[in-house]
This record gives structure tokens, sequence and C-alpha cells, in this order.
């Protein structure tokens, strides 16, 4: 039982239900509110818990709830799930989160700053473009297709092919096909260059932030990991070690040990930030793809020894593991990375 008061956060566009549960248990209220409102209750209210999930607005509420005085607690979906009656209502969701945040074993999302958020919707933005690129892209290739046309892979290809294709003197392809292109190829182009905008716009962030500098210092952090890792980490203060930090991106390997015996069975693909683990294990391959025959510096020692014992594979992921582990540290002590060098024998 905690020993403050609890404020459970229901969160919706329009209308949020928001319970509030004494530090004896006892139930105080479980209704639904204006936005108005809840700001209301958390600006009026002591300090206490605040039990939200870490969905949408999330951040946002956590932000105004901390201004207040207010621990917030912020958990995964999949982990209240458990703890919300059978019945599915707006107020048993409530009361389930309120529950599953005096949990001892819970684990809680850091609040973001706006600068992370900011960081944060600029990758997942730049994300976005790139898969809307992608899938406007496949659709031009299979509208071809269909005609018995097969564009070759890659953008090179692309172009070259529609340019061929919907030129006068081309007949591959109906007057109407042609016609269909014309605001596809248009929406294509027009996505492209939203896309390298919006990939200027991260590189300036990075380059223009001190954190970022430092962590692109780390073998294979670009521009791109490195805003991501800010995004993800904050300062550092969120996570008790560098542990915690790699475990909330997804980078730990999962257990399944029983009488004793411990059983690794690799790191949860769908678990923790899929993106930036996607973009890490991918400077991860590069570095490896590079080592030098003679290492130079230690890490570059203990990656060869990896790979020869383990793998490419393995050995990229346990570089991100470390990668985000010492991302972790350089961020919570204010510290640069400097690479230890092979001592000559």
């Amino acid at each position: 039982m905690n020993n403050r008061t609890t404020i459970a956060l229901d969160l919706a566009k329009d209308v949020i239900q928001g319970a509030k549960i004494s530090k004896h248990g006892e139930l105080l209220f479980n209704k639904a509110m204006k936005p108005k409102k809840i700001s209301e209750l958390l600006a009026n209210s002591p300090p206490c818990i605040v039990a939200m999930e870490g969905c949408g607005s999330f951040h946002h509420w956590g932000r105004i709830a901390q201004q207040h005085g207010h621990e917030v607690r912020g958990m995964p979906a999949h982990k209240v799930k458990p703890f919300i009656s059978e019945q599915k209502t707006d107020a048993n969701d409530t009361l389930g989160i309120a529950v599953a945040s005096s949990q001892i074993n819970m684990t809680f999302c850091p609040v973001k700053t706006i600068e992370q958020q900011s960081m944060q919707s600029i990758n997942i933005s730049r994300k976005f473009l790139e898969k809307t690129q992608t899938a406007t892209s496949n659709h031009i290739r299979a509208l071809c297709y269909e005609f018995g046309i097969r564009i070759g892979l890659g953008k090179k290809n692309l172009k070259t092919s529609i340019a061929q294709l919907m030129s006068a003197e081309d007949e591959q392809l109906p007057p109407t096909i042609k016609d269909l292109l014309i605001p596809l190829w248009a929406s294509y182009k027009n996505t492209e260059e939203q896309f390298e905008t919006v990939t200027k716009t991260l590189k300036g962030t990075a380059k223009q932030t001190d954190t970022c500098q430092r962590l692109m210092k780390l073998e294979g952090v670009g521009p791109i990991c490195a805003v991501g890792l800010v995004a993800s980490l904050g300062d550092g203060s969120g996570f008790k070690n560098g542990r915690g930090a790699s475990a909330y991106i997804g980078a730990t390997p999962k257990q399944h040990s029983s009488g004793g015996k411990v059983k690794i069975i690799g790191i949860s693909k769908s678990k923790g930030d899929t993106k930036l683990r996607a973009n890490l294990f991918e400077g991860a391959q590069s570095v490896i793809l590079r080592l030098p025959e003679k290492p130079k510096t230690v890490k570059q020692q203990w990656l060869t020894d990896l790979v020869r014992r383990a793998g490419v594979k393995r050995a990229c992921i346990a570089l991100v593991n470390k990668t985000i582990r010492t991302a972790w540290a350089l961020l919570r002590n204010g510290t640069e990375y400097e690479p230890q060098l092979v001592q000559p024998s």
C-alpha cells in the first residue's frame, strides 16, 4: 500500500477518466473530466503519485504534474492490462492503472522534456516520410508490373523508368495509366523533398546540441542515433544505471529461468524503442564490418574476439548494448568519450 494519495488518469483526447485513491486505499472519486478540470485537479492537489499509461499525451500531462510537485508513474499499457477488470470501461481501466502503479516489480517510464520530445518528433516524422516514400514507390512499381513492366531496384532505376514510361513516345502504358502516374509521381517527389528537409533539420539539431556532439564520438553513432539517444535517455537521471537505460531501449537479453537454471533467449524484437535500436544495430554493423586487422583500441580488440567467438549479429547486439550504457554514462556525468588504446606489447 502507498503511503501517499494516488491520482490515476486514463488519458484521452476529449474526456479523461480520473480516480483519486487515499493513502489508506479508499476510493475518493472515479469520474470523467475535461482536460481543463484535470489541470485544476493537479494544481490544487498536494504532492502525490500521478499514475498513467505511457500513451498519447503522457509526457504532456507528466510535465504538468511534475510542475505541481507530483511524482509521475508512467507504465507500458501491456503491463497495466493484467490489473484491469474483465469489464472494459474507462472507470475500471483507471482503477487498474492505480493498482498497477503500486506494484513493487512495475517499471516506470521517465517523463520527457520538451527538448527530448521535439527531437523524438523529428526522428518519428523522418521515419514516417521514409515509409510513405517507400509505400508510394512500391505502389507505382506494382501498377507498372501489372502491365508487364518490371522496374529495377533502387531510386535511380525508378526515376529513369518513370521518365521513360511517361514520355509521349513510349507506348508501353495506356494513356489512362500515364494520367494516373502523374499525381502519384508528384506525390513521391514531394515526399522525397520533405524527407530531405526533415533530415537536414535532424542533422542541424544534432550539430547544435552539445550532448549529441559528445555522443557522436561513440563508434557507430551518427546524427540520427545521437538524437534518438538524447530523446530516449535525456540527461540519464531517469535510470539507475546503464543496464536500466539499455533495457528501456530494448537491447538487453530476455531470460527464461527456473530452478536455478538461467536461460538467455535473446532480445525482444517488439519491446523498447525499436526504431532507435534498429539504427544503432546498423551503426554497429558498419563498425564491425570495418574492423582493422590490427585493433588499435580495447573496444576493437573486444569486438574482434567477440565476432570470432559468437558471430557478427551477436557482436552487433553486444555493441548496441555497450553503446547505450556508455551513452547513459556520458549523459549522466557530462563527460567526453575517450576510447582506450591498446597497450603495445
